[in-house]
């Protein structure tokens, strides 16, 4: 299927310096595409050196393994390498100490996509106008949720929303979350750092501009708006989407306009496997859309 690729990042209107890092890559390790999102945090140099070798680990890894395909492992493998490089880079250095990052990667290749995730930059498969998280959030609030702790209305302007449990180079140990997932002709996977949703555009308002043909016009279109809200956080947004659509009148927003932002058939560890209403109904999608042999 033809693949379209568009990313754009910008440091927003009220942050000194951009700490986040975008990577997107067309027809290089293995794979048909790469798109990396990492948010560092730490504080101006801190957090962009953290989200810079974090990435920059994290491709290396990718693009040396020999490998091919979209899969788990090879995100998972590639993720050690990039956790310990920065772990390391704030033991070496005494002003980069506590730094990190979060990382949204995916890989796609054919119909399989590949994902992984530590904190809570989000990923989501838009088809067919509905938005689909496939990511798992790693706020202390979504961690209360699963736990049972809390209800899901709590998550979203809970106090502790930006107080992360997982993050990259903080830990020795890190559980990224990881899925696979197949993908259809006019799916659009979106990646984005937490500055979209902080500045108040709503997931669905990213949907209808890229459903727009022109997905480069689409992401400029989104920056302006966030900074029309005052765009308190940096603003990072990569786009993949399969086949050139025709240009679409834009639908109204659902009068639901929030998804819990949970993935679902996917694994942060062997003996974890959870799955969320959203994913499911992905998966239930994908098998009634098939054609009798």
């Amino acid at each position: 299927m033809p693949l379209s690729l568009a990313w754009t990042t910008d440091p927003g209107l009220q942050r000194e310096e951009n700490e986040d890092s975008v990577l997107v890559w067309e027809d290089q390790a293995g794979v048909d595409a790469v798109l990396i999102v990492c948010d560092g945090m730490g504080g101006h140099a801190a957090g962009r050196e953290a989200s810079t070798i974090a990435i920059d680990r994290m491709a290396a890894g990718l693009a040396a393994d020999g490998a091919e395909g979209a899969s788990r492992h090879r995100l998972l493998d590639a993720f050690d390498a990039a956790n310990r490089a920065v772990l390391e880079a704030a033991r070496r250095v005494p002003e980069w100490a506590g730094m990190g990052s979060t990382m949204t990667a995916v890989l796609i290749a054919g119909d399989r996509l590949a994902l992984l995730n530590v904190g809570d930059s989000p990923a989501y498969v838009i088809r067919e106008g509905e938005v689909f998280p496939i990511f798992q959030d790693h706020s202390w609030p979504a961690e209360q949720y699963r736990a049972g702790l809390i209800d899901a209305w709590q998550v979203k302007d809970h106090p502790f929303k930006h107080r992360l449990t997982r993050a990259v180079g903080v830990w020795e140990d890190v559980l990224p979350y990881t899925a696979e997932i197949e993908l259809e002709e006019g799916d659009v996977i979106l990646l984005a750092s937490d500055g979209v949703e902080t500045a108040g555009v709503e997931v669905e308002v990213v949907r209808d501009h890229v459903a727009r043909a022109d997905l480069d016009s689409a992401l400029g279109e989104l920056v302006e708006l966030c900074k029309q809200y005052g765009a308190p956080d940096n603003v990072t947004i990569a786009v993949a989407r399969f086949a050139k659509p025709e240009p679409v009148a834009v639908a109204a927003p659902a009068e639901e306009t929030r998804q819990e932002p949970l993935a679902v058939e996917g694994e942060s560890q062997a003996e974890n496997r959870e799955k969320t209403p959203a994913l499911d109904r992905l998966s239930k999608r994908k098998r009634s859309n098939k054609k009798p042999r």
